[in-house]
């Protein structure tokens, strides 16, 4: 299951561009400073106007009591309403698809799909469910499963990123138990993403680059087309 745990990830991530997308103050180094309230607000009137996205992606797992560290870089596609293409260059060579039915996760050195039904509460792996979350979500919703904190900015000549913590609330059921985002000024959307598991033993790091809002994206993107000798894997089937 740990070859799909990308798209956990990435479903995760698609939640929060959706969660997060003057009584200002300036600070010493005349950059604004902005209260938490107003940074929510801005990343949510920013996601107001995103219908597509598309980046450059690394992704990195760390799990400290093996002293591993995985690296993939990739690219991602992304159109309201739940539709993703994600793609990881070798040695990773997968291809990750919501096409707003199903998850499709398409292992090219195997030659095998996994196909899972989206939108069930039941037999769909672990952390699916946060998919509906990400196309539903507000900052309200957000405040009532979280714990949000601003932590810091961060400011240089060229921009200013925000650094905002999430812990899970005891009522609500959640894969990581702490959620770490930069988002930057101007775009009000997230960049990098942490977020933590088994107690900071496993860290999961999202940074996204080259990020483009709303570019032209036919839906045949969101297609998986598959050469015959693909085995399609259905596990809850």
């Amino acid at each position: 299951m740990y070859k799909g745990k990308i798209l956990y990830i990435i479903i995760t991530l698609s939640a929060f561009i959706i969660v997060f997308n003057q009584t200002d103050s300036y600070g010493e180094d005349d950059h604004i400073s902005y209260s938490l309230d107003e940074i929510l607000k801005k990343v949510e009137d920013a996601n107001s106007h995103l219908k597509t996205m598309d980046a450059d992606i690394k992704y990195s797992r760390v799990i400290s009591l093996l002293d591993s560290e995985e690296i993939s870089n990739g690219f991602l596609q992304y159109k309201k309403p739940k539709k993703l293409n994600l793609n990881f260059f070798p040695p990773r060579n997968e291809i990750n698809v919501i096409d707003g039915t199903y998850i499709w996760i398409y292992h090219l050195n195997e030659k095998q799909v996994e196909k899972y039904e989206i939108n069930r509460d039941t037999d769909s792996p672990q952390g699916m469910s946060i998919f509906d979350l990400g196309y539903e979500y507000t900052t309200e919703k957000a405040r009532e499963n979280y714990t949000i904190t601003l932590l810091e900015d961060i400011a240089t000549e060229e921009e200013a990123l925000y650094h905002i913590e999430l812990i899970p609330k005891e009522t609500f059921d959640s894969e990581y138990d702490r959620i770490l985002l930069w988002v930057k000024e101007g775009l009000w959307l997230p960049v990098q993403y942490q977020m933590f598991e088994s107690d900071g033993e496993i860290i999961n790091t999202i940074e996204l680059t080259n990020i483009q809002i709303n570019p032209n994206m036919p839906d045949k993107i969101f297609i998986l087309d598959l050469p015959d000798d693909v085995e399609v894997l259905e596990p809850f089937k």
